[in-house]
């Protein structure tokens, strides 16, 4: 039973999660819309993309030992608050016409490393707010991901459109107001003090060396982690390969499939649709079924769906394809996001989510460069089908390194986990 003044610290969580992911909606599909109209270069557009991700390879394991040392609350709110400068910042600059693709990617830049330190920090604060029992965390999790999928990908890519029609200035403006609103309800209503336990002298030099290599060292050598962000880390590079080139795709006259931004935004919503009745169906299937097998399911229909865009560069076809993919990507989500807390101790998980996410993330950049530059030279179909073929090796690499026996038997007890109890209410903040 959860303490008193658990759930409603865990709704505060997830209030703050939703208004940042809608603040997230509104910029991933608003600024890629701004940036077609000022370059149809494909090297460009994927110049653009690799920003977004390129921070989480730059900076993901710093900012996990970071996350481990500094009060995980208040690291949340500076980065916000840097978020927030940053867009307003670019909005002036649309209102004052001096907008330029490059100051889009410097934005994308800028707000990428923002999301590395927000998103590190919320998620190690999970376990604190529900605890740690699989149950639990999966129920967190699929709410955590559903609310994800609402504002990020049901509310953010049409709100985006209609200000993509308005002007520029907004697609910022709005989103920097939001995350105002975020700041505001996370400073307020979650209080107390997130800074993990720790046993060692965090400020020795020993200690700021060996917590920057820990969470690699124990990430390659577990026998669970190491193969599936593996597996991870080339799925992500293929898929974003080939996301950052589905704009020049789909929307434009001289594109395949002759999209207007506008009824591009309107298709964006299946992908939520799909993340949604992923999210409901997870915690289920993973009870009913191993949920290792779930997930293999999940990433080899996912792969192969990508060939109905390529074949079909429709409006309803992309639909149709967002809808299956969001289903199978958020159920793995799910139980991938359920794995980690219960095979890591609680005073390592920033810099074991820095250094996973290193990985994971950190392929996303160098899938978008590569993949802009294999669609200047060869075309965008030839990304389509190098991409489906990665997906696949990588599935196979979960299918067959890491089995559900492999991780049961990997999993903590809850005393050597660290399951925290907290308090009936939080210790104020010093």
């Amino acid at each position: 039973m959860a303490a008193p003044g658990r759930d409603r610290r865990f709704r505060t969580h997830l209030t703050t999660v939703g208004l940042t992911n809608l603040a997230d909606g509104v910029v991933a599909t608003g600024v890629p819309l701004i940036a077609v109209t000022l370059t149809r270069s494909p090297a460009l557009i994927g110049l653009l993309t690799a920003a977004v991700w390129l921070p989480w390879l730059l900076a993901g394991i710093p900012a996990g030992v970071l996350v481990d040392r500094w009060d995980r609350r208040r690291t949340r709110l500076v980065a916000l608050g840097f978020r927030a400068a940053m867009l307003a910042g670019v909005a002036t600059l649309a209102f004052t016409d001096s907008l330029t693709v490059w100051w889009l990617v410097a934005l994308s830049l800028g707000y990428g490393f923002t999301e590395v330190f927000s998103d590190l920090a919320a998620q190690a604060q999970v376990p604190a707010l529900v605890g740690r029992e699989a149950s639990a965390l999966r129920t967190a999790n699929s709410q955590l991901l559903a609310t994800e999928q609402v504002a990020n990908g049901f509310v953010g890519p049409p709100l985006a459109g209609a200000l993509v029609a308005v002007g520029a200035a907004w697609v910022a403006g709005i989103p920097a107001l939001v995350v105002v609103v975020a700041i505001v309800v996370l400073g307020l209503g979650l209080r107390g003090s997130f800074a993990p336990r720790r046993t060692d002298a965090p400020d020795s030099p020993a200690s700021l060396r060996g917590d920057l290599t820990e969470g690699l060292r124990l990430v390659s050598r577990h026998r669970v982690l190491r193969p599936m962000l593996i597996a991870a880390g080339l799925f992500n590079f293929a898929s974003t390969a080939l996301t950052a080139l589905f704009v020049l795709w789909m929307v434009g006259p001289d594109s395949a499939g002759g999209l207007t931004p506008q009824v591009w935004s309107l298709v964006l919503l299946a992908m939520p649709v799909g993340g949604l009745i992923g999210s409901v169906l997870a915690g289920p299937l993973a009870s009913r079924f191993p949920e290792m097998r779930v997930m293999v399911i999940g990433w080899a229909t996912a792969a192969l769906l990508t060939f109905i865009p390529l074949l079909y560069p429709t409006a309803w076809a992309l639909a149709a394809f967002l809808v299956c993919v969001g289903v199978c990507v958020i159920t793995g989500n799910v139980i991938g996001g359920s794995l980690r807390p219960r095979l890591v101790e609680e005073h390592l998980l920033g810099r074991v989510q820095g250094a996973a996410r290193v990985v994971a993330f950190g392929a996303m950049p160098l899938g978008a460069v590569v993949g802009g530059q294999v669609a200047e030279r060869f075309g965008i179909p030839t990304v389509f089908v190098g991409a489906v073929v990665v997906m696949l090796v990588s599935t196979s690499i979960v299918a067959l390194r890491v089995p559900q026996r492999v991780v049961d038997e990997h999993v903590l007890a809850p005393e050597t986990a660290g399951d925290p109890t907290p308090p009936t209410e939080p210790v104020p903040a010093a």
